[in-house]
């Protein structure tokens, strides 16, 4: 028998005494069988195997790890070959869901196109592009916002700090740190484990939580990234057909009472993921938790269609708002569930869970960008000619192409308040002065036109008809 890995998610024990050989995609799993069954093997001996292959000899009961010294007379070898790719040409577009999409019919697109119209002429802030029905938004007398009038722009520590950090780890400890990386197959948590491990040269492991939003997509760019740097993945599946069911339940409640407050119900199962790192973290004792977070995409109106004001001059994740508004927002959530009662339903416990995972439990992580600017340009640029990485023939944008619910929520928003998580992204870049007004108005003109195909993929996998949602 050959057992293989590309990424060092394979780990083994082996006792030619007791006969014993054990093979597991994580360590965890052998250290827990070894002591449950009480076998006489130290769980010091597990090891792994990275970016090789290890023969197992039945007969013999031995292992060899190195194929090129077999017996000329076994008749199976192997050769381990990289694949490499002739076309220089490549298109990098997803193509694994282009089968079984129906035609959307023209009514959508009408429409679509009607409310675009009247969306288009909402006043909008004269620096950035929010437009009046942004919640708390308020215009002095040339027109613009408060959101721009109060915003400062982010200053990052500094590479130089980061590596300090890192330094003083290894001055203390003896070791250079290990880390995990949260892999969402995004393109940020995607450039975060390349500069953690190729810039920073930090031994990292990969994580991921797939609570049945995650897509094919960003399941092959998690595995390019992962093979290509030999990184181990630890992959987390929820309970998929448990979480899909939820997901339908709430928004077919949502359907019975609109509310854009309540849409972050459809997302609540993924919340888990803050809890699941800090087990891993645990578990592997690692020494740092890496996210790969734009401080750009910030998110705050979700909250504030809850009625909590975003503080303007707060400029962390919205999870450490305070605790007057984590109050604030369950008692918005509990008068919701009584005003329609659909939401008491099997999701409960699930959202109240992902409450707690994002609001309440540590997060004990470093954000790459606080250290390091975040440049659209230069991360692409990285993943696509360096990995190979994979985007989505639906759209220009590279943001959130492997979560299969943001194509399906972001086109509620801008039907429903007209705009979408893309205007609130392209005016924080006006205000960086990253771009100008007029670039971020043709962006957004762009990205805020529906992924039909995504929403229908979303509404098939939750097992609802999409057919009737486009008037959402």
């Amino acid at each position: 028998m050959t057992i293989a890995s590309n990424n060092g998610s394979l780990y083994y024990v082996f006792d030619a005494k007791t006969q014993l050989f054990l093979f597991a995609s994580e360590s965890i799993f052998l250290s827990k069988a070894i002591k449950s069954i009480g076998l006489s093997v130290d769980v010091n001996s597990i090891q792994q195997l990275v970016n090789s292959s290890l023969y197992f000899d039945f007969i013999k009961f031995e292992i060899i790890t190195d194929l090129k010294v077999l017996d000329s007379d076994t008749t199976t070898k192997f050769e381990i070959k990289e694949i490499v790719d002739a076309d220089e040409k490549q298109v990098h577009e997803n193509k694994s869901l282009e089968t079984s999409f129906e035609k959307i019919p023209e009514a959508f697109s009408t429409y679509f196109d009607s409310q675009k119209k009247r969306i288009n002429e909402l006043k909008r802030c004269t620096k950035c592009i929010l437009p009046s029905s942004f919640p708390f938004i308020e215009f002095d007398s040339n027109g613009v916002c408060n959101y721009c009038s109060n915003y400062k722009k982010y200053a990052t520590k500094g590479e130089a700090e980061l590596k300090k950090l890192i330094n003083d780890f290894q001055a203390t400890h003896g070791r250079m740190p290990k880390v995990l990386i949260g892999l969402s197959g995004g393109r940020d948590s995607c450039y975060a484990l390349h500069y953690v491990t190729q810039k920073l040269g930090v031994e990292a492991v990969a994580f991921s939580y797939d609570w049945g939003m995650l897509t094919d997509l960003a399941r092959r760019n998690q595995s390019r990234m992962c093979a290509k740097l030999s990184v181990e993945h630890i992959l987390i599946s929820a309970d998929i057909r448990k979480k899909r069911k939820n997901i339908k339940l709430n928004v077919e409640a949502w359907l019975k009472s609109p509310n854009l407050g309540t849409i972050p119900l459809f997302m609540a199962g993924d919340k888990h993921y803050f809890y699941h790192a800090n087990k891993i973290m645990d578990e592997k004792g690692l020494d740092f938790i890496f996210f790969g977070e734009n401080l750009l995409e910030s998110t705050f109106f979700k909250y504030g269609f809850c009625g909590i004001k975003p503080n303007l001059k707060h400029k962390e994740k919205s999870f450490s708002i305070s605790a007057f508004d984590k109050l604030k927002m369950m008692l918005f959530y509990f008068k919701q569930y009584l005003l329609n009662p659909s939401y008491f339903n099997s999701s409960l416990l699930d959202s109240f869970g992902a409450f707690l995972s994002f609001y309440y439990i540590k997060h004990p992580y470093l954000n790459l960008f606080h250290y390091v600017e975040w440049d659209e340009i230069e991360i692409i640029d990285t993943l696509i000619n360096k990995y190979n990485w994979e985007t989505d023939s639906e759209t220009n944008s590279t943001w959130r192409i492997g979560d299969g619910t943001a194509a399906f929520y972001n086109y509620i928003y801008y039907i429903n308040a007209g705009f979408s998580e893309y205007d609130t992204f392209r005016s924080n870049e006006i205000r960086e002065g990253r771009i100008s007004r007029e670039e971020a108005l043709l962006k957004v003109g762009a990205e805020n036109s529906p992924r039909w195909n995504s929403i229908q993929w979303y509404c098939n996998t939750i097992n609802t008809d999409w057919k009737k949602q486009y008037k959402l």
